[in-house]
């Protein structure tokens, strides 16, 4: 299954994996992603706190985890960017801004990667509708309105550069709490319902 690799050279299943890592687990038919729908999940994290109107300067965020350079842009979906006027600092709750052109809301999430890469972990859940699989539509995050979900069974480091992917077997056992997108899906009852009736979920514990 998805392996991690540290310097010595020793491999570890990744958290989420409650089964065997062996070809039985991996689907048998090839994968695409589609990378412009994904976040870089190994960019500085921003979710906005408190609703900013457009116009507004400054955005409210949870604490950053890394800095974010002036001049900076944060696509949050749709319409809605952030560019920067000022460096924000590791642990900043505030951002300044040029002059939203469209209002953000408290929860808008987004992520920020410095060169422009999209780095999509293991065990993240994608999915397509049968339309798309019937046009080779690649998958994309997943949502509660696709026919078809997975789990990414391998990190990718870059979707720009390399799309395809290997996925998980349906019937897998899976520490649904330990999966990268996990308040996502936990907050959509209808996608959280999809995860289980395709895997054998359950809680994991430390």
């Amino acid at each position: 299954m998805a392996y991690v690799v540290d310097n010595s050279n020793r491999q570890s299943a990744p958290e989420w994996l409650a089964d065997f890592g062996s070809r039985d687990h991996l689907a048998l038919f090839p994968a695409k992603l589609l990378a412009s729908a994904f976040n870089d999940l190994g960019g500085v994290y921003v979710e906005v706190t408190a609703n900013a109107a457009a116009d507004a300067t400054s955005v409210s965020v949870v604490a950053l985890a890394q800095p974010i350079p002036a001049g900076a842009v944060l696509d949050f979906g749709g319409k809605k960017f952030a560019r920067l006027t000022a460096e924000a600092a590791i642990g900043a709750t505030s951002l300044t801004v040029a002059a939203l052109a469209t209002a953000l809301a408290d929860g808008d999430i987004t992520y920020w990667s410095e060169y422009g890469r999209k780095m999509i972990k293991s065990g993240t859940l994608v999915g397509r509708t049968y339309a798309e699989r019937d046009a080779n539509t690649p998958f994309g995050p997943a949502v509660d309105t696709d026919d078809e979900i997975y789990l990414v069974a391998f990190d990718i480091e870059n979707a720009n550069d390399e799309n395809d992917c290997e996925l998980v077997e349906h019937g897998t056992r899976i520490k649904e709490n330990y999966l990268p997108d996990w308040t996502v899906i936990s907050a959509n009852a209808n996608l959280l319902a999809d995860l289980r009736a395709n895997y054998e979920c359950f809680k994991g514990v430390n």
